[in-house]
């Protein structure tokens, strides 16, 4: 009789046990939602065209059937923030994960367009991305410093390799001397060093300034120079290989990332890496397109040969060294990094016209 009831007691308490775990299994089963946003258009640029088509419902996908979780994500593309306000969005919690341009963070994120500081390297945007995402892991520092805005780097997408279009023929770097030729922001010395009058301008402008002639040419990727129909003012293109930048980043306000559970984290890190790479499938895709586009539509598209690109290269050895050691007074290892970027770049098959030293 004492057996008997022990084993009721027993088998009691095993239900009982069970029940509080089946119930503590329901209670953590949660859902969450992520505000993601940008201060661009979504379609025209390539990491914000796949954060929207392939990263967030990806990572929503794959948390839904690989966790007792959801994660939902509340797209803000270019509507409550400009593109020079993302990074402070995401540090003060109005983007829960961000899309910015590097380019527009010369103070605070600038080492994160490094590619501008070495240019003609590689043309190829996967082969971008390899080689700058190999570097930023063995200089995590390089990244981690968007830790002092309450952020954490997520990964970068790799647009296609810029060129020049003009409204004129040329051939080699000392064919520009004297036009006035439009960049913006970061690529500006590029054109310095060329012998260009040098103009600052923007897209919005573009078109106008070109066919009044305000400036003969612009430094700019091929889909936008056919996205934005500069080809119908400026007949010429060239391919000059200023080469891919992995330009475009995506970060995540460290609160928020660190309140997920760890294995909805890990699924986001899985795909921010995965997301990279249909980042520079698409720009490869578009940089093609659209420069079959461009010679359907009677535009003259043309290769700059390598020989001139090692003279324009070599005419900017100096202002890349003088960067490089601008980050080792900030505290960064510039010249390491830069160095051993290039070292990476040869060892993946890259020929360099022109190999900067530091």
């Amino acid at each position: 009789m004492s057996l008997s009831i022990n084993k009721s007691a027993l088998s009691l308490g095993a239900i009982a046990v069970a029940a509080a775990m089946m119930s503590a299994s329901f209670a953590s089963a949660e859902s969450f939602s992520l505000r993601i946003g940008s201060g661009q258009p979504m379609k025209p640029l390539e990491p914000i065209f796949k954060a929207d088509g392939y990263f967030a419902p990806t990572v929503s996908k794959r948390v839904a059937a690989e966790t007792k979780h959801k994660l939902k994500f509340v797209k803000l593309w270019n509507t409550v923030s400009g593109p020079f306000d993302v990074l402070e969005g995401v540090e003060k919690g109005l983007f829960d994960v961000g899309l910015w341009c590097a380019c527009f963070e010369p103070t605070k994120a600038s080492q994160l367009a490094f590619n501008y500081f070495v240019p003609f390297v590689t043309e190829d945007p996967a082969t971008q991305m390899k080689i700058s995402r190999q570097t930023y892991k063995e200089f995590p520092e390089w990244t981690g410093a968007l830790g002092k805005f309450g952020q954490r780097w997520l990964g970068a997408g790799a647009f296609s390799s810029y060129g020049l279009g003009t409204k004129f023929a040329w051939n080699k770097m000392a064919d520009l001397k004297g036009h006035k030729i439009a960049g913006a922001g970061l690529n500006l010395p590029w054109l310095k060093f060329t012998g260009a009058t040098v103009v600052q301008t923007s897209l919005n402008e573009a078109y106008n300034s070109l066919q009044s002639g305000v400036y003969e040419g612009l430094v700019i990727f091929p889909p936008a120079w056919k996205g934005f129909k500069l080809n119908e003012p400026a007949k010429h293109y060239k391919n000059v290989g200023w080469g891919s930048t992995f330009l475009y980043q995506m970060s995540m306000n460290s609160k928020s990332y660190n309140k997920l559970p760890g294995n909805v984290r890990k699924i986001i890190d899985e795909e921010a890496e995965n997301w990279m790479v249909e980042v520079a499938k698409e720009s490869t895709r578009r940089f093609h397109g659209s420069i079959k586009g461009l010679r359907a539509s009677g535009s003259t598209v043309t290769d700059l040969p390598f020989a001139e690109r090692a003279v324009m290269a070599k005419a900017l050895a100096g202002w890349s060294k003088e960067k490089a050691q601008l980050y080792d007074k900030k505290g960064l290892p510039g010249t390491k990094l830069f160095t051993r970027y290039l070292d990476i770049a040869e060892q993946s098959g890259v020929k360099l016209p022109y190999k900067y030293t530091y």
